[in-house]
Protein backbone atom coordinates (compact mmCIF):
# COMPACT_ATOMS: atom_id res chain seq x y z
CA UNK A 1 0.00 0.00 0.00
CA UNK A 2 1.57 3.49 -0.99
CA UNK A 3 1.88 5.71 2.05
CA UNK A 4 1.30 9.42 1.85
CA UNK A 5 3.54 11.53 3.61
CA UNK A 6 2.29 15.05 4.89
CA UNK A 7 -0.55 14.91 2.88
CA UNK A 8 -2.96 17.60 3.72
CA UNK A 9 -4.93 17.88 0.20
CA UNK A 10 -3.35 14.99 -1.57
CA UNK A 11 -5.30 12.92 -3.69
CA UNK A 12 -5.67 9.67 -2.38
CA UNK A 13 -3.55 6.82 -2.84
CA UNK A 14 -4.79 3.06 -3.31
CA UNK A 15 -2.76 -0.74 -3.23
CA UNK A 16 0.44 0.07 -5.48
CA UNK A 17 -0.26 3.58 -6.44
CA UNK A 18 -3.56 3.75 -8.06
CA UNK A 19 -3.84 8.24 -8.29
CA UNK A 20 -6.69 9.67 -9.66
CA UNK A 21 -7.21 12.98 -10.57
CA UNK A 22 -10.22 13.88 -8.72
CA UNK A 23 -8.50 12.57 -5.28
CA UNK A 24 -10.88 9.45 -5.66
CA UNK A 25 -9.14 6.59 -5.42
CA UNK A 26 -10.30 3.47 -4.08
CA UNK A 27 -10.08 2.55 -0.59
CA UNK A 28 -7.93 -1.17 -0.54
CA UNK A 29 -6.65 -0.52 2.79
CA UNK A 30 -7.73 -3.64 3.96
CA UNK A 31 -7.13 -6.00 1.62
CA UNK A 32 -3.82 -8.35 2.47
CA UNK A 33 -3.73 -9.21 -1.02
CA UNK A 34 -4.20 -5.84 -3.21
CA UNK A 35 -5.45 -6.73 -6.68
CA UNK A 36 -4.30 -4.87 -9.75
CA UNK A 37 -5.74 -1.12 -10.14
CA UNK A 38 -6.44 0.67 -13.56
CA UNK A 39 -3.60 3.11 -14.93
CA UNK A 40 -3.18 6.09 -13.33
CA UNK A 41 -5.01 8.90 -15.25
CA UNK A 42 -1.70 11.18 -14.38
CA UNK A 43 1.19 11.51 -16.93
CA UNK A 44 4.41 12.25 -15.24
CA UNK A 45 6.51 12.70 -17.77
CA UNK A 46 5.58 16.62 -18.82
CA UNK A 47 6.63 17.37 -15.27
CA UNK A 48 10.44 16.36 -15.85
CA UNK A 49 11.82 19.51 -16.05
CA UNK A 50 14.88 20.89 -17.78
CA UNK A 51 16.81 22.96 -15.21
CA UNK A 52 20.03 23.10 -17.12
CA UNK A 53 22.82 25.14 -16.21
CA UNK A 54 20.56 24.51 -12.55
CA UNK A 55 20.69 21.31 -10.78
CA UNK A 56 18.66 18.72 -11.96
CA UNK A 57 15.35 17.85 -9.76
CA UNK A 58 16.51 15.00 -7.47
CA UNK A 59 15.06 13.27 -4.61
CA UNK A 60 17.83 11.59 -1.94
CA UNK A 61 17.60 9.69 1.10
CA UNK A 62 18.47 6.14 2.64
CA UNK A 63 16.66 2.89 2.76
CA UNK A 64 16.29 0.70 5.23
CA UNK A 65 15.13 -2.79 6.27
CA UNK A 66 11.97 -2.50 7.79
CA UNK A 67 13.22 -1.91 11.37
CA UNK A 68 14.39 1.29 9.91
CA UNK A 69 17.94 1.28 11.07
CA UNK A 70 19.54 -1.75 9.09
CA UNK A 71 20.72 0.30 5.74
CA UNK A 72 20.73 -1.26 2.99
CA UNK A 73 22.18 -1.99 -0.46
CA UNK A 74 21.49 -2.38 -4.14
CA UNK A 75 17.81 -1.39 -3.52
CA UNK A 76 16.22 0.01 -6.35
CA UNK A 77 14.04 3.13 -6.03
CA UNK A 78 12.10 4.50 -8.84
CA UNK A 79 9.55 6.73 -10.21
CA UNK A 80 6.57 5.42 -12.20
CA UNK A 81 4.74 6.14 -14.55
CA UNK A 82 2.01 3.33 -14.55
CA UNK A 83 0.41 0.93 -12.17
CA UNK A 84 2.69 -1.42 -10.22
CA UNK A 85 1.11 -5.05 -11.02
CA UNK A 86 1.25 -7.88 -8.17
CA UNK A 87 4.09 -9.97 -8.09
CA UNK A 88 3.98 -13.54 -9.40
CA UNK A 89 2.88 -15.76 -6.87
CA UNK A 90 5.65 -18.52 -6.06
CA UNK A 91 9.43 -19.23 -7.27
CA UNK A 92 9.87 -16.98 -10.41
CA UNK A 93 12.45 -15.66 -12.24
CA UNK A 94 13.89 -12.03 -11.46
CA UNK A 95 17.00 -11.12 -13.58
CA UNK A 96 18.55 -8.16 -13.19
CA UNK A 97 18.34 -4.92 -15.60
CA UNK A 98 14.79 -4.56 -16.26
CA UNK A 99 11.82 -3.80 -13.78
CA UNK A 100 8.91 -5.94 -14.40
CA UNK A 101 5.71 -3.21 -14.22
CA UNK A 102 5.65 0.72 -13.33
CA UNK A 103 6.87 2.04 -16.38
CA UNK A 104 9.48 3.89 -14.77
CA UNK A 105 10.78 7.35 -15.74
CA UNK A 106 13.68 8.24 -13.26
CA UNK A 107 15.42 5.18 -11.80
CA UNK A 108 18.43 4.47 -9.04
CA UNK A 109 19.75 1.98 -6.79
CA UNK A 110 20.77 2.09 -3.19
CA UNK A 111 25.06 2.36 -2.27
CA UNK A 112 26.83 -0.16 -0.05
CA UNK A 113 26.03 3.11 2.71
CA UNK A 114 22.24 2.58 1.46
CA UNK A 115 22.49 6.00 0.02
CA UNK A 116 20.06 6.88 -3.32
CA UNK A 117 19.91 10.48 -5.01
CA UNK A 118 17.49 9.81 -8.15
CA UNK A 119 17.08 12.42 -10.65
CA UNK A 120 15.26 13.86 -13.34
CA UNK A 121 12.42 13.18 -11.10
CA UNK A 122 9.01 15.14 -11.78
CA UNK A 123 8.37 18.10 -10.06
CA UNK A 124 5.21 19.26 -8.45
CA UNK A 125 2.49 17.78 -6.38
CA UNK A 126 2.02 13.98 -5.46
CA UNK A 127 4.92 12.59 -6.86
CA UNK A 128 5.24 8.88 -6.67
CA UNK A 129 8.45 6.93 -5.28
CA UNK A 130 8.61 3.30 -5.05
CA UNK A 131 11.47 0.94 -2.73
CA UNK A 132 12.40 -2.25 -4.32
CA UNK A 133 14.27 -5.28 -3.65
CA UNK A 134 13.56 -8.60 -5.45
CA UNK A 135 9.86 -8.80 -4.02
CA UNK A 136 10.10 -6.62 -1.35
CA UNK A 137 7.99 -2.84 -2.35
CA UNK A 138 6.95 -0.02 -1.43
CA UNK A 139 5.41 2.37 -2.89
CA UNK A 140 5.41 6.14 -1.23
CA UNK A 141 3.72 9.66 -2.28
CA UNK A 142 5.70 12.69 -2.02
CA UNK A 143 3.46 15.46 -1.73
CA UNK A 144 6.06 17.72 -3.05
CA UNK A 145 8.72 17.99 -5.10
CA UNK A 146 10.43 21.18 -5.98
CA UNK A 147 12.27 21.70 -9.31
CA UNK A 148 15.99 21.80 -10.00
CA UNK A 149 16.77 21.40 -6.04
CA UNK A 150 17.41 18.09 -4.22
CA UNK A 151 14.51 17.15 -1.84
CA UNK A 152 15.63 14.86 0.90
CA UNK A 153 13.80 12.44 2.77
CA UNK A 154 14.87 12.56 6.05
CA UNK A 155 12.87 10.20 7.91
CA UNK A 156 13.75 6.60 8.09
CA UNK A 157 9.85 5.75 8.49
CA UNK A 158 9.68 6.81 5.07
CA UNK A 159 12.26 5.01 2.81
CA UNK A 160 12.32 1.85 4.60
CA UNK A 161 10.98 -1.37 3.30
CA UNK A 162 7.77 -2.63 4.28
CA UNK A 163 7.33 -4.78 7.65
CA UNK A 164 3.76 -5.71 6.47
CA UNK A 165 1.79 -6.25 3.53
CA UNK A 166 -0.42 -3.23 4.35
CA UNK A 167 2.39 -1.19 4.03
CA UNK A 168 3.48 -2.82 0.97
CA UNK A 169 4.61 -6.69 -0.94
CA UNK A 170 7.45 -9.22 0.72
CA UNK A 171 8.20 -12.27 -0.70
CA UNK A 172 6.98 -15.23 0.83
CA UNK A 173 9.84 -17.19 2.96
CA UNK A 174 9.71 -20.57 4.52
CA UNK A 175 12.15 -20.60 7.34
CA UNK A 176 13.35 -24.42 8.56
CA UNK A 177 14.21 -24.64 12.44
CA UNK A 178 17.55 -26.17 13.63
CA UNK A 179 19.25 -27.36 16.88
CA UNK A 180 22.27 -25.96 16.32
CA UNK A 181 20.81 -22.38 14.32
CA UNK A 182 17.76 -20.76 14.48
CA UNK A 183 18.19 -18.34 10.91
CA UNK A 184 14.50 -17.43 12.22
CA UNK A 185 15.48 -14.87 14.72
CA UNK A 186 16.98 -12.90 11.89
CA UNK A 187 13.43 -11.76 10.69
CA UNK A 188 11.81 -9.81 13.67
CA UNK A 189 15.03 -8.14 14.85
CA UNK A 190 15.34 -6.75 10.93
CA UNK A 191 11.60 -5.01 11.74
CA UNK A 192 9.39 -7.86 9.91
CA UNK A 193 5.78 -7.37 11.35
CA UNK A 194 5.24 -10.44 14.23
CA UNK A 195 1.71 -10.63 12.68
CA UNK A 196 3.36 -12.05 9.20
CA UNK A 197 5.47 -15.02 11.25
CA UNK A 198 3.44 -17.99 11.07
CA UNK A 199 3.10 -21.54 9.41
CA UNK A 200 2.36 -23.56 6.55
CA UNK A 201 -1.29 -22.80 5.47
CA UNK A 202 -1.30 -19.56 7.13
CA UNK A 203 -2.16 -16.25 4.91
CA UNK A 204 1.21 -15.22 5.97
CA UNK A 205 4.41 -13.75 4.61
CA UNK A 206 6.71 -16.24 6.53
CA UNK A 207 6.40 -19.78 6.89
CA UNK A 208 8.40 -21.86 10.26
CA UNK A 209 8.55 -25.87 9.88
CA UNK A 210 9.79 -27.48 12.53
CA UNK A 211 13.19 -29.88 12.16
CA UNK A 212 12.62 -33.46 12.07
CA UNK A 213 14.34 -35.21 14.78
CA UNK A 214 16.18 -38.01 13.70
CA UNK A 215 19.01 -39.59 15.64
CA UNK A 216 22.17 -40.05 14.59
CA UNK A 217 22.98 -43.61 13.55
CA UNK A 218 26.77 -43.48 15.10
CA UNK A 219 24.76 -42.84 18.36
CA UNK A 220 22.40 -44.28 20.56
CA UNK A 221 21.05 -40.87 22.07
CA UNK A 222 17.89 -39.56 21.34
CA UNK A 223 17.83 -36.24 19.53
CA UNK A 224 17.49 -32.76 21.39
CA UNK A 225 13.33 -31.55 20.71
CA UNK A 226 13.45 -28.23 18.27
CA UNK A 227 9.99 -27.01 19.99
CA UNK A 228 11.03 -23.39 18.28
CA UNK A 229 8.94 -21.26 16.47
CA UNK A 230 5.62 -20.69 16.00
CA UNK A 231 3.12 -23.42 17.61
CA UNK A 232 1.81 -26.06 15.00
CA UNK A 233 4.77 -26.30 12.93
CA UNK A 234 4.32 -28.97 9.75
CA UNK A 235 7.93 -30.81 9.60
CA UNK A 236 10.75 -29.64 7.57
CA UNK A 237 10.52 -33.15 5.49
CA UNK A 238 6.89 -31.30 4.39
CA UNK A 239 8.68 -28.79 2.82
CA UNK A 240 11.69 -30.23 1.16
CA UNK A 241 10.32 -33.40 0.33
CA UNK A 242 7.61 -32.07 -1.97
CA UNK A 243 8.55 -29.66 -5.14
CA UNK A 244 5.08 -28.14 -5.21
CA UNK A 245 5.61 -27.05 -1.40
CA UNK A 246 8.74 -25.47 -1.97
CA UNK A 247 7.41 -23.56 -4.99
CA UNK A 248 5.38 -21.64 -2.78
CA UNK A 249 8.22 -19.71 -1.39
CA UNK A 250 10.74 -17.33 -2.93
CA UNK A 251 13.19 -17.88 0.30
CA UNK A 252 14.03 -20.49 2.13
CA UNK A 253 15.77 -20.30 5.41
CA UNK A 254 17.62 -23.70 6.40
CA UNK A 255 18.93 -23.27 9.99
CA UNK A 256 21.74 -25.77 10.49
CA UNK A 257 20.52 -28.70 12.44
CA UNK A 258 24.01 -30.22 13.08
CA UNK A 259 25.03 -34.00 12.58
CA UNK A 260 20.66 -34.37 11.79
CA UNK A 261 21.38 -32.55 8.64
CA UNK A 262 23.30 -35.40 7.07
CA UNK A 263 20.27 -38.19 8.04
CA UNK A 264 16.60 -36.44 7.49
CA UNK A 265 16.98 -35.95 3.52
CA UNK A 266 15.75 -38.43 0.71
CA UNK A 267 17.33 -38.21 -2.46
CA UNK A 268 13.44 -36.75 -3.10
CA UNK A 269 14.54 -33.78 -1.26
CA UNK A 270 17.51 -33.22 -2.80
CA UNK A 271 16.10 -33.65 -6.44
CA UNK A 272 13.11 -30.96 -5.14
CA UNK A 273 15.62 -28.67 -3.91
CA UNK A 274 17.94 -28.60 -6.82
CA UNK A 275 14.47 -28.51 -9.25
CA UNK A 276 13.27 -25.27 -7.19
CA UNK A 277 16.78 -23.17 -7.56
CA UNK A 278 16.94 -23.96 -11.12
CA UNK A 279 13.62 -22.18 -11.51
CA UNK A 280 14.40 -19.12 -9.04
CA UNK A 281 13.86 -20.43 -5.70
CA UNK A 282 16.83 -18.42 -3.36
CA UNK A 283 18.16 -20.13 -0.02
CA UNK A 284 20.44 -19.41 2.66
CA UNK A 285 22.04 -22.55 4.40
CA UNK A 286 24.31 -22.59 7.71
CA UNK A 287 27.19 -24.64 9.18
CA UNK A 288 26.06 -28.60 7.95
CA UNK A 289 22.89 -26.99 5.67
CA UNK A 290 25.85 -27.03 3.41
CA UNK A 291 24.23 -30.73 2.40
CA UNK A 292 21.89 -29.30 0.18
CA UNK A 293 24.54 -28.62 -2.05
CA UNK A 294 27.21 -31.36 -1.55
CA UNK A 295 24.03 -33.95 -2.39
CA UNK A 296 22.47 -32.41 -5.12
CA UNK A 297 22.03 -35.37 -8.17
CA UNK A 298 22.74 -32.45 -10.47
CA UNK A 299 26.74 -32.87 -10.89
CA UNK A 300 27.33 -29.40 -11.71
CA UNK A 301 25.76 -28.09 -8.91
CA UNK A 302 26.95 -31.49 -6.47
CA UNK A 303 30.53 -30.09 -7.76
CA UNK A 304 30.58 -26.68 -6.83
CA UNK A 305 32.24 -27.27 -3.73
CA UNK A 306 35.17 -29.93 -2.49
CA UNK A 307 33.42 -31.59 1.24
CA UNK A 308 35.92 -30.84 4.36
CA UNK A 309 35.65 -32.98 7.37
CA UNK A 310 34.11 -30.52 9.94
CA UNK A 311 35.16 -29.31 13.24
CA UNK A 312 36.16 -25.48 13.83
CA UNK A 313 37.69 -22.76 11.36
CA UNK A 314 39.69 -19.98 12.28
CA UNK A 315 38.73 -16.39 12.58
CA UNK A 316 38.48 -13.30 11.52
CA UNK A 317 37.08 -14.45 7.98
CA UNK A 318 38.91 -12.06 4.78
CA UNK A 319 36.54 -10.62 2.39
CA UNK A 320 37.34 -10.73 -1.41
CA UNK A 321 36.57 -7.09 -2.45
CA UNK A 322 37.90 -8.17 -5.86
CA UNK A 323 34.79 -8.12 -7.28
CA UNK A 324 31.90 -5.33 -6.45
CA UNK A 325 29.30 -6.97 -4.21
CA UNK A 326 31.95 -8.27 -1.77
CA UNK A 327 33.10 -4.98 -1.92
CA UNK A 328 30.62 -3.41 -1.40
CA UNK A 329 29.75 -5.34 2.39
CA UNK A 330 33.15 -4.78 3.24
CA UNK A 331 32.28 -1.10 2.81
CA UNK A 332 29.09 -1.48 4.51
CA UNK A 333 30.74 -3.13 7.69
CA UNK A 334 33.21 -0.47 7.73
CA UNK A 335 29.95 1.91 7.33
CA UNK A 336 27.85 0.78 10.12
CA UNK A 337 30.71 -0.20 12.54
CA UNK A 338 34.12 2.25 11.94
CA UNK A 339 36.05 0.39 14.29
CA UNK A 340 35.63 -2.61 13.00
CA UNK A 341 39.28 -4.06 10.32
CA UNK A 342 38.33 -3.33 6.87
CA UNK A 343 37.07 -6.09 4.71
CA UNK A 344 37.57 -8.65 8.19
CA UNK A 345 34.68 -10.35 9.82
CA UNK A 346 35.31 -12.01 13.32
CA UNK A 347 33.36 -14.46 14.25
CA UNK A 348 33.32 -17.86 17.08
CA UNK A 349 31.04 -20.38 15.18
CA UNK A 350 32.92 -20.43 12.24
CA UNK A 351 32.69 -24.53 10.90
CA UNK A 352 34.88 -26.42 8.10
CA UNK A 353 32.90 -28.10 6.17
CA UNK A 354 34.32 -26.72 2.64
CA UNK A 355 37.77 -27.32 1.68
CA UNK A 356 37.40 -25.55 -1.79
CA UNK A 357 34.74 -24.47 -4.67
CA UNK A 358 34.91 -23.86 -8.12
CA UNK A 359 35.64 -20.83 -8.66
CA UNK A 360 33.78 -20.59 -12.35
CA UNK A 361 30.65 -22.09 -10.94
CA UNK A 362 30.58 -20.20 -7.37
CA UNK A 363 31.94 -16.78 -5.79
CA UNK A 364 34.25 -17.15 -2.53
CA UNK A 365 32.81 -14.24 -0.60
CA UNK A 366 35.49 -14.89 2.70
CA UNK A 367 37.83 -17.11 3.64
CA UNK A 368 39.87 -18.19 6.78
CA UNK A 369 42.47 -20.73 8.03
CA UNK A 370 41.75 -23.54 10.13
CA UNK A 371 44.05 -25.09 12.03
CA UNK A 372 42.19 -28.69 12.77
CA UNK A 373 41.94 -29.50 8.75
CA UNK A 374 44.25 -26.72 6.79
CA UNK A 375 42.68 -26.37 3.28
CA UNK A 376 45.33 -26.94 0.33
CA UNK A 377 45.21 -23.41 -0.24
CA UNK A 378 45.89 -22.54 2.95
CA UNK A 379 42.33 -20.66 3.90
CA UNK A 380 38.53 -22.11 3.37
CA UNK A 381 35.67 -20.52 1.70
CA UNK A 382 33.24 -19.28 4.60
CA UNK A 383 30.79 -17.19 2.61
CA UNK A 384 29.77 -19.35 -0.80
CA UNK A 385 27.52 -18.05 -3.15
CA UNK A 386 25.81 -19.91 -6.46
CA UNK A 387 23.95 -19.11 -8.96
CA UNK A 388 21.56 -21.89 -10.76
CA UNK A 389 21.38 -23.42 -12.45
CA UNK A 390 25.15 -23.66 -13.18
CA UNK A 391 26.62 -24.01 -16.08
CA UNK A 392 24.59 -22.12 -18.12
CA UNK A 393 25.34 -18.17 -19.20
CA UNK A 394 24.27 -15.83 -16.61
CA UNK A 395 21.58 -13.86 -18.37
CA UNK A 396 19.66 -17.89 -18.27
CA UNK A 397 20.28 -18.17 -14.43
CA UNK A 398 17.34 -17.44 -12.27
CA UNK A 399 18.22 -19.09 -8.33
CA UNK A 400 21.06 -18.28 -6.06
CA UNK A 401 22.22 -20.34 -2.89
CA UNK A 402 24.16 -18.84 -0.31
CA UNK A 403 25.89 -20.79 2.61
CA UNK A 404 27.52 -19.49 5.13
CA UNK A 405 29.84 -21.77 6.96
CA UNK A 406 29.14 -20.30 10.31
CA UNK A 407 26.23 -20.39 12.93
CA UNK A 408 24.43 -17.22 12.85
CA UNK A 409 22.30 -16.71 15.71
CA UNK A 410 24.04 -16.69 19.14
CA UNK A 411 20.54 -17.68 20.89
CA UNK A 412 20.34 -19.15 24.50
CA UNK A 413 20.72 -22.25 25.58
CA UNK A 414 16.76 -22.71 26.14
CA UNK A 415 15.76 -22.13 22.58
CA UNK A 416 16.46 -25.68 21.94
CA UNK A 417 14.79 -26.80 24.85
CA UNK A 418 11.18 -27.46 25.54
CA UNK A 419 9.51 -25.09 26.03
CA UNK A 420 11.02 -22.20 24.59
CA UNK A 421 9.23 -19.90 23.02
CA UNK A 422 9.35 -17.30 19.78
CA UNK A 423 11.10 -14.87 19.51
CA UNK A 424 11.30 -14.49 22.83
CA UNK A 425 14.24 -17.18 23.13
CA UNK A 426 16.41 -15.45 20.18
CA UNK A 427 17.79 -13.09 22.98
CA UNK A 428 18.50 -9.33 22.65
CA UNK A 429 16.70 -7.40 19.99
CA UNK A 430 19.76 -6.05 18.51
CA UNK A 431 21.89 -7.95 15.60
CA UNK A 432 25.25 -9.96 16.89
CA UNK A 433 27.66 -9.68 14.45
CA UNK A 434 27.20 -12.57 12.62
CA UNK A 435 23.52 -11.87 12.11
CA UNK A 436 24.41 -8.71 10.40
CA UNK A 437 26.38 -10.48 8.07
CA UNK A 438 23.61 -12.57 7.75
CA UNK A 439 21.21 -9.82 7.17
CA UNK A 440 23.32 -8.33 4.34
CA UNK A 441 23.89 -11.11 2.79
CA UNK A 442 19.74 -12.47 3.35
CA UNK A 443 18.68 -9.40 1.20
CA UNK A 444 21.30 -9.61 -1.37
CA UNK A 445 19.91 -12.86 -1.58
CA UNK A 446 16.83 -11.47 -2.41
CA UNK A 447 17.96 -9.36 -5.17
CA UNK A 448 17.79 -9.98 -8.90
CA UNK A 449 20.10 -12.24 -10.39
CA UNK A 450 23.16 -11.14 -12.34
CA UNK A 451 26.83 -11.88 -12.58
CA UNK A 452 28.42 -10.91 -9.33
CA UNK A 453 31.75 -10.14 -11.52
CA UNK A 454 30.40 -7.22 -12.76
CA UNK A 455 28.99 -4.14 -11.67
CA UNK A 456 25.47 -3.89 -10.27
CA UNK A 457 22.79 -3.50 -12.83
CA UNK A 458 20.74 -0.40 -12.86
CA UNK A 459 17.78 -0.78 -14.40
Amino acid sequence: MAAIIGCAGCAKVGQRGERTADGGGADTSSESHPQPLPEPTVDFRPQQVKCDPRPPTSVSGTVFAPNGTFPLFNVIVFVPNARLDPFPAGVSCDRCGMIASGKPIATTVSDSQGTFKIINVPAGSNIPLVFQLGKWRREIILPTVTACQDNPITDANLTRLPRNRQEGELPRIAVTTGVCDQVGCLLPRLGIDLAELGVAGDDKAVAFYQQVGIPDPSTTAKPPPDPFGPPNMRKSTELWNDEAELGRYDMTLLSSECGKALYNKSDAAFAAMTNYLAKGGRILSTDLSYVWLRYSPDPALAAVGVPNLGGPGDSPMILDTSFPKAKALADWMKFVDPAVTYGQISSDRIFNNVESVMPTSARTWASSPTTWKPCQSGTCPRIITVNTPVGVPASNQCGRALHLDFQVTNIVTSSNEPGATFPQNCGAADLGKNEEIAAFLFFDLASCIQDDLLPIVTP
